[in-house]
């Protein structure tokens, strides 16, 4: 799968940004002009296509927010160093997002000139996450350019927004550090660290150059944390532990179709239940979502009694602003007919309500088990969730039926979408014509429960690794998470 860049805003312009060389390398086709005429109009659309897009801003605070952020990007020297100030995340919704074109990231991770490590983002504190370097693995870093680290994370956070106030979006951003933080300042040749190697507590400092794409993307493949990559390979992955009686379960997706999911779901829990083990670990923290239907049914194979399915969905609008920008997954342009079939699904399945909004009718939650019954595999035993700010949309759900239910213990970090509701189901791509970037935007919120606010947040965990431990693990080599929980269970707790 093409990863594209992502675009986003930042919060809090820190003081100590890095300075772009005047001479930014250029393209061609992709014009900075080009750009912000691209905010505009992006903006525009989500004033006009966003479900709720004055959830977490208001229409005024928006409209001089998202002007000053463009006036800043006019202001800076280049494209790229442009892209820090995208106004599109003042939205603060984790499916919203606006990514350069295939073609155009490509030719853009040639001309950028990056931070060499990768690393490991955590609670605000950046880990070196590749050995055999000049700096030990596991070594904290402090300072980059003169830049703490606190200020780097905040100036990142273009790129490591959720649903609401949650902060955890760095989970999903580790792993591309290296391009965006290389993106404040795309042209700087050399970076000056400042960091603690494992066990001391004198700072050091070196000065490494930078590295060119094949290097960085090198490097990046050779970071040792997450280490369950196998696990994350498969949309679900099954391990056994006959030591600690343990099942584990990796589920990177909850968009499988019934029959694949109840096929991966039964078999491990048949084999759960035949070797008689006493706990399971069902890590989401990489799962970005996909069918609620899937991740209740998940839970069916845990769920003491038959439980509450209850979500539905709602929009401000459910026409289509600005058809003649809209595109399909390929990029050709929306027909008529596309439009109208869309606008006919639409119609048929919301109805207004007295606030304003269209809410799902009967027809849209058609075949919605509302009382759903525990499965006849079911298992018994203890149940612990893996969470973080990857659990995203229906992941969250998951999370939140187990919490709710209070079926089992949820370890990690808080989820990357909210506790009460998220955007969700059905999206539209717009292709801008200036850079011929594309926006997406989702149609609808999922509202769990019938929850009639949403306050921002995401499911919080009963436990969180303490960061004393996550350290020792991280430059242990071991999997954070995933050690926590093997001990709290060897341990009886």
């Amino acid at each position: 799968m093409k990863k594209n860049l992502k675009f986003g805003i930042t919060a809090i312009l820190v003081p100590y940004c890095l300075t772009t060389s005047a001479q930014e390398k250029t393209l061609p086709g992709l014009k900075q002009a080009d750009l912000i005429a691209d905010y505009r109009l992006a903006v525009d659309i989500l004033k006009k296509q966003h479900p709720n897009p004055y959830k977490f801003i208001d229409s005024i605070s928006l409209e001089r927010k998202a002007d000053s952020l463009i006036k800043k990007a006019a202001a800076q020297p280049g494209i790229l160093s442009s892209r820090q100030f995208s106004p599109i995340q003042l939205i603060r919704d984790v499916h919203t997002n606006m990514s350069f074109s295939a073609e155009n990231s490509r030719d853009i991770y040639a001309m950028i000139d990056f931070f060499p490590f990768p690393v490991v983002i955590e609670r605000e504190r950046i880990f070196i996450n590749i050995k055999g370097t000049e700096i030990p693995f596991g070594s904290e870093v402090l300072r980059i350019n003169n830049m703490p680290v606190k200020d780097i994370i905040s100036a990142l956070s273009a790129s490591t927004y959720s649903d609401g106030h949650i902060t955890t979006g760095t989970d999903r951003a580790s792993a591309d550090f290296q391009l965006l933080f290389s993106l404040l300042a795309p042209s700087r040749k050399t970076f000056e660290i400042a960091y603690l190697a494992p066990g001391s507590n004198s700072p050091r400092k070196v000065t490494v150059p930078f590295a060119k794409p094949s290097q960085a993307f090198h490097a990046n493949r050779q970071a040792v944390f997450p280490l369950n990559l196998l696990q994350r390979a498969y949309l679900v992955y099954r391990n056994y532990d006959d030591e600690t009686q343990t099942g584990v379960l990796t589920v990177n997706t909850f968009g499988l179709h019934e029959s694949m999911a109840y096929k991966e779901f039964s078999e491990f829990f048949r084999e759960v239940n035949k070797r008689k083990y006493k706990q399971v670990i069902i890590d989401i923290r990489s799962n970005g979502g996909g069918n609620p239907g899937i991740s209740a049914l998940l839970y069916s194979f845990m769920a003491e009694a038959s439980f509450k399915n209850v979500y539905n969905y709602r929009t401000k609008t459910i026409n289509i602003a600005y058809p003649e920008y809209a595109v399909d997954d390929n990029g050709r342009r929306l027909s008529d007919e596309d439009i109208q079939n869309n606008k006919n699904f639409l119609y048929q399945r919301f109805d207004k309500d007295s606030s304003g909004f269209y809410v799902g009718n009967e027809r849209l939650k058609d075949g919605l088990s509302e009382n759903f019954p525990p499965d006849k595999d079911v298992f018994k035993g203890k149940v612990y969730v893996l969470t973080g700010g990857g659990t995203v949309s229906a992941a969250t759900y998951f999370a939140s039926l187990v919490q709710k239910n209070k079926r089992g213990m949820i370890i990690g970090k808080e989820t990357g979408s909210g506790e009460n509701a998220t955007t969700a189901a059905w999206f539209l791509r717009y292709m801008l014509p200036g850079t011929k970037s594309i926006l997406t935007v989702p149609m609808s919120e999922l509202y769990f429960f019938n929850a009639a606010t949403d306050n921002g947040r995401g499911i919080l965990p009963d436990r969180e690794v303490p960061l004393e431990k996550f350290t020792g693990y991280l430059q242990a080599g071991q999997d954070p998470e995933m050690t926590y929980v093997l001990e709290l269970i060897r341990l009886g707790k």
